[in-house]
C-alpha cells in the first residue's frame, strides 16, 4: 500500500518580510518557521586618488614626422608629471595608435592621405591638492586632450566592509521589530546573504582640449573631490518560535 503524504504550506509576506512554515504528516514533523529580512547600510568616503587621462594626438601627411612630434610632446608631458613628485608606478600607458587618414573618390574608393598618431597615459595623483596643478602643467607641456579627474578610493574594501556591517545591524534591528510586532521570538540566524556593495555611478569625466583653446596659464585649475556614499545590502533569515 502506498503511503500518502500530506503537505500543507503557508506563506505570509508582510511589507517585504517573509514569514513561512510547513507541516508534513511524516514521523519527524518539520514545523520550523522563518523570518527573512533585508538591511541596508550607507557609508560616506572621501576620495583620496584622482586619475587623469592625458593624451597627445597629431596628424600629418607623412608618418615619421607625426610619430616624432607625438613622441617629443609626450616626453615633455611625462617630464612635467615627474616634476610633480608622482611615482613611476602611478603612470601607465593606456593607449597607443597609428591609423591612416583616408580620403574617398567619387566611386567611394579609399586612399591614404596621411596618418593620425595617438598616445594616451593615465596618471594617478595621490595628493589631491596637486590635482589642478598637474592638470595645468600637462596642458602647458603639450597634452592635446585631458580627461578627468576621476576620483577613487585607494582601499575600497575597508569602506565596503563598513557598509555591510551597517547593513547587518539594520537587518537585525528590523527583524527584532517585526518579531515583536508579530508576537514571535527570534531564534538562530539560519542564513546570512551579503549582496554586492553599490558604489555611486561616476559622472563622465570633464575633457579639456588644448588644441581648441589658448595655451594654459600658470594658474592651476580648481578641483574638488567631494564625497562618495556607498550602499551595502544584507539579507538575514531567522528561525522564529
Amino acid at each position: 500500500m502506498k503511503k500518502v503524504m500530506l503537505f500543507v504550506g503557508v506563506f505570509l509576506s508582510i511589507e517585504g518580510f517573509t514569514l513561512s512554515s510547513s507541516v508534513a504528516d511524516s514521523p519527524a514533523v518539520n514545523n520550523q518557521r522563518t523570518l527573512t529580512v533585508q538591511g541596508e547600510g550607507k557609508v560616506s568616503a572621501v576620495p583620496d586618488i584622482a586619475t587623469l587621462s592625458i593624451e597627445v594626438s597629431h596628424d600629418g601627411a607623412t608618418l615619421d614626422p607625426v610619430l616624432r612630434q607625438v613622441r617629443e610632446e609626450m616626453n615633455k608631458v611625462l617630464a612635467v608629471v615627474k616634476e610633480q613628485s608622482i611615482d613611476d608606478k602611478d603612470v601607465r600607458t593606456d593607449f597607443f595608435q597609428v591609423r591612416p587618414k583616408l580620403d574617398y573618390d567619387k566611386r567611394g574608393n579609399p586612399s591614404t592621405v596621411g596618418y593620425v598618431v595617438t598616445n594616451r597615459v593615465s596618471v594617478k595623483v595621490r595628493d589631491l591638492k596637486n590635482t589642478g596643478k598637474v592638470l595645468t602643467a600637462v596642458l602647458s607641456a603639450g597634452a592635446t586632450n585631458v580627461n578627468g579627474p576621476t576620483f577613487e578610493i585607494d582601499k575600497p574594501a575597508v569602506f565596503e566592509r563598513e557598509a555591510l556591517a551597517s547593513a547587518t545591524r539594520d537587518a537585525m534591528a528590523t527583524a527584532q521589530a517585526v518579531a515583536t510586532a508579530a508576537s514571535v521570538q527570534l531564534g538562530d540566524i539560519l542564513t546570512i546573504n551579503p549582496q554586492t556593495v553599490n558604489w555611486p555611478i561616476r559622472p563622465r569625466p570633464f575633457m579639456m582640449r588644448a588644441m581648441a583653446m589658448p595655451a594654459a596659464t600658470a594658474s592651476e585649475e580648481p578641483i574638488a573631490a567631494g564625497e562618495q556614499t556607498l550602499t551595502g545590502n544584507v539579507t538575514l533569515t531567522y528561525a522564529i518560535h
